[in-house]
């Protein structure tokens, strides 16, 4: 589709209100004393910027909305693209995750890593929204009324090209109730603000060589920078070494909630930066959540056992378990001959389940499973095929 077609089929979405409120947002102001059914619109300090925005939709709108387009594009200094986008979210902020490198240059990701970015950008959010509601350094649980409503109303937008990412449209809609929560933001606006807060702080203290500082300094007093925050960006870029992760937050362009100021709303984690991120993760664990064994349900994922001196395979096996309130994590370790050949079968079906006790070790991009024992297999019924 011609970039002429996305235009005029995002013409037709788009109220001229909307365009106004976009606009205003931005910093442009309605001139009074216009007698035709338009609003005309000039930017502060440069009198020859002007947007002209038609009041109805009628046969010249396409036309109008098309020149609107390239003048916001143009002042803006962005992509007609980008801006679409934010005509069309007025009333919802947009968080963009996105992963770059050789691997991704024609927008092509393996399915198992897509899986990854939105597993981890899904915990990105939830961790951000729980620590709005109560700022601790490690979140046991990621399973609250509001997050979860938050999560709910959240949607997923087109995937972007030149890398592979996901944007997250998150309405502004009011979930919680703001008097117990004590702030006048919407709560989807406090979730947003605080993720990109603590990704900035993340980098800030690897790019400055003060990790431990800035670690001190955000426990002090009401800590963001959270366990389960960083555990969701390495997940996201679990297996890309040489990759790059950007954060990005575009604010709902609603004239009646301003962007936040002084605030940089997109942050990078190079490759280089996930080994500091990964010891952030482990200084940021509980200390309890150690050499507990448990009871896990998942599925297997990867099996590299060898060939045992009997002939049968044993080793290596890596699971996606299932944790209540938190989702899936993934973790492997070794299954002695007939554990592995279990997984194994489970594996060949397709929709199959393991079961297993074991300790857990979390890991920053993937966790260690020791002392695993009553292996079994839960296979469900195979489909009927009629």
């Amino acid at each position: 589709m011609s970039n002429k077609d996305i235009i005029s089929q995002t013409a037709e979405r788009v109220t001229p209100i909307s365009i106004r409120d976009y606009a205003v947002s931005r910093g442009w102001l309605i001139q009074d004393g216009f007698r035709q059914r338009v609003w005309l619109l000039n930017q502060p300090g440069d009198g020859f910027r002007q947007l002209i925005v038609p009041i109805d939709q009628d046969e010249d709108w396409d036309s109008a909305f098309r020149d609107v387009v390239r003048r916001l594009a143009e002042y803006e200094q962005k992509s007609e693209t980008a801006i679409l986008d934010g005509l069309l979210n007025t009333d919802a902020d947009v968080v963009r995750f996105r992963v770059s490198g050789r691997a991704f240059s024609g927008g092509i990701i393996p399915l198992n890593k897509a899986t990854n970015l939105l597993d981890g950008a899904r915990k990105a959010i939830l961790s951000s929204a729980c620590s709005v509601l109560n700022k601790v350094r490690h979140h046991p649980r990621l399973s609250r009324a509001e997050p979860d409503s938050l999560i709910n109303k959240c949607k997923i937008g087109q995937t972007e090209a030149a890398s592979f990412g996901i944007k997250i449209i998150c309405p502004l809609d009011d979930i919680g109730e703001p008097r117990i929560l004590n702030q006048c933001d919407p709560f989807a606006r406090a979730t947003t603000l605080l993720l990109i807060n603590a990704c900035n702080k993340i980098v800030d203290g690897i790019e400055n060589d003060n990790v431990d500082r800035m670690l001190e300094e955000d426990g002090r007093l009401q800590p963001i920078v959270t366990s389960n925050l960083c555990e969701a960006l390495l997940r996201m870029n679990a297996e890309n070494e040489d990759a790059e992760l950007a954060v990005e937050v575009s604010w709902a362009s609603n004239p009646r909630l301003p962007a936040p100021p002084s605030t940089k709303n997109r942050v990078t984690f190079k490759p280089e930066y996930f080994s500091a991120l990964e010891e952030i993760f482990r200084k940021l664990q509980p200390a309890n959540e150690l050499d507990e064994e448990r009871f896990y349900l998942g599925t297997v994922e990867t099996l590299s056992g060898d060939v045992e001196k009997d002939g049968r395979r044993a080793g290596e096996v890596i699971f996606e378990l299932l944790i209540p309130d938190e989702g899936s994590v993934r973790a492997k370790g070794n299954l002695d001959a007939p554990g592995y050949e279990k997984a194994l079968h489970a594996h060949k079906e397709g929709f199959g389940y393991v079961s297993f006790r074991a300790i857990l070790h979390r890991g920053a991009r993937i966790g260690r499973l020791e002392r695993i024992s009553n292996f079994n297999e839960i296979t469900a019924s195979a489909p009927s095929k009629k």
